[in-house]
């Protein structure tokens, strides 16, 4: 009896426990649910507790998003492999993903912006206004619990008030809301030299205080300590990739965070049935120096037949295994049919095949059009 009332003891019992089965002991007594509740034990577990491989959450089918989504664990086996996942409102659409929250859309009744933690199903609405809506350029969530149990939330808008015609230059201002104070504060104005469109989507990738988006032929970032946005180069192609490039849709490239590490990959299908992956990864030498170096160039051997008439394979995701390991692998889809490839031992295997029952995805060119999330199991308070 001594245990379930002394406060220490039971903190340094329950942050070894995965997140999910600390929410259980919430239904213990009411001495459990408040410590287990408040905002110090949620940053300590998020803190100490295991360190998981994270899941995924898949969207089978973006162009209708109100359709169900998935806890996707790829490292799984049998009818575990997808789960179905359900919000705590209707309707959301998944801007970001980081360390343990997501920032959401919703246009139940009306738009609103939410950041969510997915595992408590807890979220708090944030306040987004602009007198144009087509203006805003970027949104994303950086999160960090190893520095702060406080989130911020970027948000880069175009002053122009008409973005439909080419510009010249594009003026921009980011503003950044921080969850400690709950304002939003003005702290940079720059001048892009064209429009600025982020074509991985606005949502960004966070990577040690930073914020990266990818603009297809760049990258661009914004330092949030520094309050610097500055641009990359990307890394550039092999020449002996370029032949094998059947068409613009036959390639693909994805920005991803990992580890402290920030990666772009590279998909590109040739005509002899293989696919060719390159993963590059950013090395940071100083705030004002970076170079990428190819950390893996691989040809894939594929099953299914591939030309740029009947089809083309999406790359969903780069995973990284945990600190200290050297797993890597990367999911990709043809035709609603999900693959992983192994960069350690070369193998590559098929999943799950979402045109089928009991997802049956209606399958266009090319199959569905999915996006996938980070999804890590965590107390943080929203």
């Amino acid at each position: 009896m001594r245990l379930m009332w002394n406060n220490d003891l039971l903190t340094q019992i329950l942050i070894l426990l995965p997140a999910k089965s600390v929410t259980r002991c919430k239904l213990v007594c009411k001495h459990w649910l408040s410590l287990v509740s408040s905002e110090k034990f949620c940053h300590l577990h998020t803190l100490h507790s295991p360190k998981l491989q994270p899941s995924l959450l898949l969207n089978p089918n973006l162009r209708n998003p109100s359709l169900q989504f998935f806890n996707f664990n790829p490292i799984m086996n049998g009818e575990k492999l997808m789960i179905p996942y359900t919000f705590s409102f209707p309707n959301p659409i998944i801007i970001s993903s980081c360390n343990g929250l997501m920032l959401l859309k919703s246009h139940h009744k009306d738009e609103s912006f939410h950041v969510y933690n997915p595992t408590t199903k807890l979220s708090r609405k944030i306040s987004v206004t602009d007198t144009y809506s087509d203006n805003i350029v970027a949104l994303a969530l950086a999160f960090d619990p190893s520095k702060s149990p406080h989130y911020k939330v970027v948000c880069i808008k175009s002053t122009s008030e008409d973005r439909i015609h080419p510009l010249k230059v594009d003026t921009c201002a980011i503003e950044v809301y921080d969850s400690e104070s709950c304002v939003w504060k003005l702290r940079l104005w720059f001048v892009f030299p064209e429009r600025l469109e982020m074509c991985g989507g606005y949502g960004g990738v966070y990577c040690n205080g930073s914020i990266y988006w990818d603009i297809l032929d760049a990258v661009v970032y914004y330092d949030i300590a520094q309050n610097e946005f500055e641009t990359l180069d990307m890394p550039l192609y092999a020449p002996s990739y370029r032949q094998h490039i059947l068409h613009l849709a036959d390639s693909s490239s994805l920005l991803q965070g990992a580890n402290g590490h920030l990666y772009i990959s590279r998909l590109f299908t040739k005509a002899n049935n293989c696919q060719l992956i390159q993963l590059f990864e950013l090395d940071m030498h100083d705030r004002r120096s970076s170079s990428w170096f190819l950390r893996y160039d691989e040809t894939i051997p594929h099953h299914e037949h591939i030309s740029p008439f009947n089809g083309y394979i999406e790359q969903l995701r780069f995973i990284k295994g945990s600190y200290g390991t050297e797993t890597c692998s990367v999911l990709s889809h043809m035709y609603g049919k999900i693959s992983v490839y192994s960069f350690l031992d070369k193998s590559y295997k098929f999943l799950v095949d979402v045109t089928g029952p009991p997802f049956n995805i209606q399958a266009n060119y090319g199959g569905p059009h999915m996006e996938i999330y980070e999804f890590i199991e965590c107390l943080a308070v929203v």
